[in-house]
């Protein structure tokens, strides 16, 4: 299954953290959350590549990237579900989930009959699977975008399946989040 991995540019990342991070930390931090979703992409044994979609080349990270207009997750996740790699299914993983593991990745894989999906703290939606791309519009970049893809499932006569799973669950938004996440690597 494809893994679509969509991070924003650099300048647009991780604005909400401006009050504690600069502009370097900040870009720092988004590398490196990447990195981590990465590595477990590649170390998950349910996916067999890696798709990058960003507006910035630069953060391919020596995997394929499909270039977005940079107007949102949700435009350039609906691009990358069009793409060709991923009409055998895709797992979609946002980029700021840093404790995101390749286990993790694999059982909502396995949980995809035909959708499954992680609902952050937040209630967007932090990971998704789908064994079909064109069974239901998953919802991203929208206040509540887990309920929303809850909802167009349900509409489209699929019961979608909600794993509950910390790694996945945890994303990096806010200042609180950052805070709790030096707590949890630091244990």
């Amino acid at each position: 299954m494809l893994a679509i991995v969509p991070v924003k540019s650099l300048e647009r990342a991780k604005t909400r953290l401006t009050p504690t991070l600069g502009p370097a930390e900040r870009e720092q931090l988004v590398v490196q959350m990447l990195d981590a979703v990465l590595a477990a992409c590649t170390a998950a044994t349910r996916v067999s590549e890696t798709l990058v979609v960003t507006p910035d080349a630069t953060l391919g990270r020596g995997r394929p990237v499909l270039r977005d207009d940079g107007v949102g997750h949700g435009p350039a996740i609906g691009r990358a579900l069009r793409d060709p790699r991923a009409r055998d299914g895709a797992v979609i993983v946002m980029a700021d989930c840093p404790l995101v593991t390749p286990h993790a990745l694999d059982a909502l894989v396995e949980a995809a009959a035909p959708l499954a999906l992680v609902e952050a703290a937040d209630g967007g939606t932090s990971a998704l699977a789908l064994t079909d791309p064109e069974c239901v519009q998953p919802a991203f970049g929208v206040p509540g975008s887990a309920s929303v893809t809850i909802e167009r499932a349900r509409a489209a006569g699929i019961e979608p399946a909600v794993v509950r799973d910390p790694s996945l669950a945890f994303d990096v938004d806010s200042p609180a989040d950052l805070a709790r996440l030096a707590i949890l690597l630091a244990a």
